[in-house]
């Protein structure tokens, strides 16, 4: 796609401004269209007329995706802007059902930014499957090694510098870097999981 068929993600977020809030949220997703097979991306950024995703693949603008995010659900969306691995996305619901996505989103981005050094206070268990794949902010997807997991957060190998407070999705969990020490991390969940659901056969 050439940078002709492009339309700048910072021209979106200047006529969208003044009517949106901007907010960073680091959630799974996973958006399809008829010409494009379904493709893994994380949300970046809200605006109460749409939402930023980080992804490896990059829609055309003026593609339609539906779109299914971890605890918001599934709506249809219009591509409005591109950049690098970035692409934003105009809500095709209505009225009722934006508002209803935008106060879910930004409830969670406010769950996002509380502080999550407690991570450490539930028990922790040593998984049978310890491989998953990391995603990091900038979209790249790495392989890790679980070390331990707790109803609120996850300890775990991988290879790269991943800097504290930087929001991570392991396997489809959105969590936060917490902690960093010599080849690995340790992390909290976004949305810490009920303590019966964690046990050895935990998948994440």
């Amino acid at each position: 796609m050439g940078r002709t068929d492009r339309v700048p993600i910072t021209h979106f977020i200047m006529i969208h401004r003044s009517s949106a809030t901007l907010r960073p949220l680091i959630l799974p997703a996973y958006c399809r269209s008829r010409e494009r097979a379904e493709f893994h991306a994380v949300t970046q950024d809200i605006y109460w007329s749409g939402i930023a995703f980080r992804s490896a693949i990059m829609p055309a603008v003026g593609q339609v995706l539906t779109c299914s995010i971890r605890y918001v659900g599934l709506f249809e969306a219009r591509v409005v802007g591109t950049e690098d691995h970035l692409f934003v996305v105009h809500l095709l619901t209505s009225r009722r059902r934006g508002g209803e996505i935008a106060r879910t989103m930004l409830a969670l981005a406010h769950e996002q930014e509380r502080p999550l050094e407690a991570w450490r206070l539930h028990a922790r268990i040593n998984p049978v499957n310890r491989d998953v794949l990391v995603t990091l902010e900038d979209g790249r997807v790495l392989p890790g090694r679980l070390i331990n997991v707790s109803a609120s957060g996850a300890a775990l190998v991988i290879e790269d510098t991943v800097e504290r407070g930087a929001h991570i999705v392991i396997g489809s969990t959105a969590a936060r870097v917490v902690r960093v020490f010599r080849d690995g991390i340790g992390a909290a969940f976004v949305t810490p999981f009920d303590p019966v659901q964690v046990h050895a056969g935990i998948r994440l």
